[in-house]
């Protein structure tokens, strides 16, 4: 390398000492000094006067050539550094073209790092202080349905540590949440309910004192202990160092605190963080909410983790569980089998391929592919109008080009001062990209969802993201700046000097890089307006779907014991009289209750029996319902089609009733009379429920699902979690503090929990919808302004180029309109090209989009042509600026134009 730049040097040197060199140098300095001279002569001053500043200014041969030196042209060791140099002059020079690609830039390298770090911290990476992480491997037991990744039970976990000789170590968890503290200081935090080998499973060491001992976990034997997490020792319990051996409570039970966990461990069901753990043989000493039946073995709801041995493979461990699995199916058939009559099935699946849910896989990774494809996107439009200015910029630098070449620098040189400041703009643009990242996802993790327990992401900015986010800006660099420094460097040195512009004839018209560029961006941004229009015409439709009850002014809240007290107390009883203080509230025109909540996390299944039918083989039996209070339907306005709702009557000891919906009748009495038929949920031996009513078919689950089979039976017979909801005649939120106050005065032992409004409620379950619609639509809008601006620069460069023969037009009569659909047609024909490019393209990423729009038809016409004549409008007023512009310029002052 060094003898090559030796050799570059002693070539310069032999070159500048040529007389030939010489004579052309003086030739191309006396033209430009004859420039020079005609722009001062029409600035108004004399031949002599404009001569001699134009001497000045140009300077003689040597000067020249220093100048060449000075700028970097000489090919020496420090070359980059005089790039550098020469490169930031030239940027502070240009300030409006730097600022306007370093904030282009830092949008698109801004959008694709936040989008990389959530699916950074979702998928790739790998729990914190956990060792050896690729050990891991998650266990599930297929549902009675069929689904493969079901949870497990306690006897189950036992006998997979006494079955099987392949993994070091086997560990069951569970969440749950729990009071942390007593009266004005108690505070819920989340729960983990493990075995006492949960923490060297993992391989995690605690920051103070220590973990569970075996014997703290073993079956039978509760021990009130329990590690706190580091987040909630510092927030809570400041950090104290005697926390350690100390004493908190936990659901009102005194607990011994026996280690800190790291910091930054928040337990093993991501996104979901915990604070609290405890073994999970004392869960009965937090009450029932938590209580976890050890002895059933039909009782499935933990989450099983193993470690295998060195050398052990997942496919050898795999093959092993299916032989356990089918020796447990042989020992208990009826807890073993599924729907079809099958043995459940134990699937393992990798840490890595655990990090989301298995059963949401496809959902989440599909989501967040669609939001990367979109800022992909916008990042190629922001490419793609960086690189028209950038263009713009070149074609007004051609003879600084011209000059360089003439002086002696190779086209490689040249090339390379170009991509350097490619490069620094780039870089810049990355700098601020980051930094909008930063202040993004911070934001975003400052949003929590109405759940129990608390969602924590961690989109902090690690390795990964930063050197994805080096990748796109290096990357971003190359795609904006090579086309137009390798443009610039390859036009004739005599093109460059008399300003000529490099073009391509199509169809008898000329074709620049930059009419590509400005198509390219057309059509990408009528795409990306398509999308965010079927968002938001999406979630328009879900707002219309009629639920089959009414969601406005309806308050609801969890009632449930406060943690801290153990109160025994009837919720048959308790919920009669804050029922009764509740509707003597202003604004307040009905109250009842329910264990399930529309569109919320609750919903649950139980097996059915209906009398007089018999089930297919294989056909699933479980079905969804709520334990309801008497006047539910007529406070959620769902109406009963047939029979009557539920009454104060129907409590304890009372004849058994149920509710069913239309779908349930139709499908198991199809023509036949609902009413007075029977059904049960424990089985074919009873006690049997009579059907006294037929409720109005109703969205249960989802928004976008049809409504299926559902059960209601009376809250007073059978109780079950509390869930409050209150039909209001003001708007639901006034009453938040009222409602407060009510519970805190008629049952203080109670509290009411995630006090919330049933549209906040259908909002959460829209959650995706509505995320996908405002980045389309912000992403969308950004490819917009940017597809304009774009549009306007060549438009408004065409124009720049052509004024001359404006004038002549306007000298031989032209009417200035005449001219404004001149220079209109051009724009019309470039928006026109990107949107038969862009509307196709729309069409097909639309069939993608289906599986998340909401009553809404992808091939619907009509979000198209919405952000066709969109893009159409703006595209015409980008064109009718320059176009005005170009009408009004004087012909004399268009002629004189160089």
């Amino acid at each position: 390398m060094m003898s090559l730049l030796r050799s570059l040097r002693a070539g310069w040197r032999r070159l500048t000492r040529t007389d030939v060199f010489e004579r052309d140098l003086d030739d191309e300095v006396q033209h430009f000094v004859d420039l020079a001279a005609r722009e001062h002569m029409r600035a108004g001053l004399s031949n002599a006067d404009a001569l001699r500043a134009a001497r000045l200014e140009v300077g003689g041969v040597q000067s020249v050539k220093e100048t060449a030196r000075d700028g970097g042209w000489e090919v020496r060791a420090d070359t980059v550094l005089r790039d550098v140099r020469y490169g930031l002059r030239s940027l502070r020079r240009h300030a409006a073209f730097t600022v306007a690609a370093v904030a282009t830039l830092a949008v698109g390298i801004g959008g694709n790092t936040t989008v990389f770090s959530l699916i950074n911290a979702v998928v790739l990476r790998p729990p914190p202080h956990v060792r050896a992480p690729q050990e891991l491997v998650w266990i599930y037991t297929s549902d009675f349905s069929g689904p493969a990744y079901g949870a497990s039970s306690y006897p189950d976990y036992e006998a997979l540590t006494q079955a099987t000789g392949l993994f070091s170590g086997v560990m069951l968890y569970t969440v749950a949440s729990v009071g942390v503290g007593d009266g004005e200081n108690l505070t819920r935090e989340g729960l983990e309910l493990v075995s006492a080998n949960y923490f060297a499973t993992l391989g995690v060491q605690p920051a103070a004192g220590r973990f569970f001992l075996p014997d703290e976990g073993r079956a039978g034997l509760p021990v009130p202990v329990a590690v706190v997490g580091y987040d909630l020792w510092q927030r809570t319990f400041g950090g104290r160092p005697d926390l350690v051996g100390s004493t908190v409570r936990l659901n009102g039970s005194a607990f011994t605190v026996v280690g800190i966990a790291p910091r930054g461990f928040g337990g093993s069901l991501r996104p979901l963080t915990v604070d609290v753990w405890v073994p999970i043989t004392a869960s009965r000493l937090l009450g029932a909410a938590t209580g976890i039946d050890l002895t059933q073995r039909g009782n499935r709801n933990a989450l099983i983790v193993a470690r295998l041995l060195p050398g052990v493979s997942v496919a050898q461990a795999q093959a092993s569980l299916t032989t356990v699995a089918r020796d447990l199916a042989a020992e208990y058939p009826e807890l073993w089998r599924d729907v079809s009559g099958k043995g459940r099935r134990l699937t393992l699946t990798s840490e890595a391929g655990s990090r989301v849910l298995p059963v949401a896989r496809t959902q989440i990774l599909g989501f967040m592919a669609l939001l990367m494809g979109t800022v992909a996107l916008v990042l190629l439009v922001c490419c793609a109008n960086v690189a028209s200015l950038t263009l713009a910029r070149a074609a007004r630098r051609t003879r600084e080009m011209g000059v360089r070449l003439s002086l002696g620098a190779s086209r490689g040189r040249v090339l390379r001062q170009l991509l350097t400041e490619s490069a620094m703009v780039a870089a810049a643009g990355g700098v601020a990209g980051v930094a909008l990242a930063w202040g993004a996802t911070r934001a975003m993790m400052l949003f929590q969802p109405p759940l129990p327990v608390k969602v924590a992401i961690n989109l902090g900015l690690d390795g990964r993201v930063l050197s994805f986010a080096l990748l796109a800006t290096l990357g971003t660099g190359l795609l904006f700046g090579i086309v137009p420094a390798l443009r610039a460097s390859r036009t004739s040195v005599t093109g460059m000097l008399t300003g000529g512009a490099a073009s391509t004839v199509v169809g008898g018209r000329r074709v620049t890089l930059q009419h590509v560029l400005v198509v390219g961006q057309v059509a990408v941004s009528v795409l990306l307006l398509a999308c965010a229009l079927l968002f938001v015409r999406s979630l328009r439709a879900a707002a219309q779907i009629d639920t089959g009850f009414a969601t406005d002014h309806l308050l609801l809240f969890d009632f449930a014991p406060r943690p801290d007290v153990r109160d025994s107390t009837e919720p048959g009883a308790v919920i009669g009289r804050l029922r009764d203080q509740l509707t003597g509230l202003p604004g307040v025109v009905g109250v009842s209750w329910g264990s399930h909540v529309p569109f919320g996390l609750d919903a649950a299944r139980r097996g059915l029996a209906v009398d007089g039918y018999r089930p297919a083989e294989g056909e699933d039996m479980e079905y969804h319902f709520s334990k309801v209070g008497p006047g539910y339907f007529e406070v959620l306005r769902l109406p009963l089609v047939q029979g009557r709702g539920f009454t104060p009557l129907d409590r304890g000891g009372a004849p058994r009733v149920a509710v069913v919906s239309e779908a349930f009748a139709r499908r198991f009495w199809k023509g036949a009379a609902p009413l007075g038929q029977r059904v049960s949920v424990n089985g074919t031996d009873g006690p049997w429920a009579e059907v006294v009513g037929v409720a109005r078919d109703a969205r249960q689950l989802s928004v976008a699902e049809a409504p299926g089979p559902f059960l209601y039976t009376p809250g007073l017979q059978d109780p079950g979690p509390l869930t409050v909801f209150l039909r209001t005649a003001v708007p639901p939120a006034t009453l938040t503090d009222a409602v407060r106050r009510v519970v805190a005065a008629t049952v203080p032992q109670w509290q009411a929990t995630n006090v919330r409004s049933m549209d906040a409620q259908v909002g959460v379950s829209l959650l995706p919808q509505r995320v996908a619609g405002v980045l389309l639509s912000l992403f969308g809008a950004t490819a917009l302004l940017l597809a304009a601006v774009g549009l306007y620069g060549v438009v408004a460069f065409a124009v720049a180029a052509r004024t001359r023969e404006f004038g002549v037009r306007s000298a031989l009569g032209a009417r200035g309109a005449d001219l404004v659909r001149l220079v209109l047609r051009q724009g019309a024909v470039l928006a026109g090209v990107g949107l038969v490019l862009g509307l196709p393209a729309a069409w097909a990423v639309s069939r993608l989009l289906s599986a998340f729009l909401i009553g809404n038809d992808a091939a619907n016409a009509v979000p198209f042509v919405l952000a066709a004549a969109l893009l159409a409008s703006v595209a015409l007023l980008a064109s009718w600026i320059p176009a005005r512009r170009a009408s009004r310029v004087p012909p004399m002052t268009a002629l004189r134009t160089d």
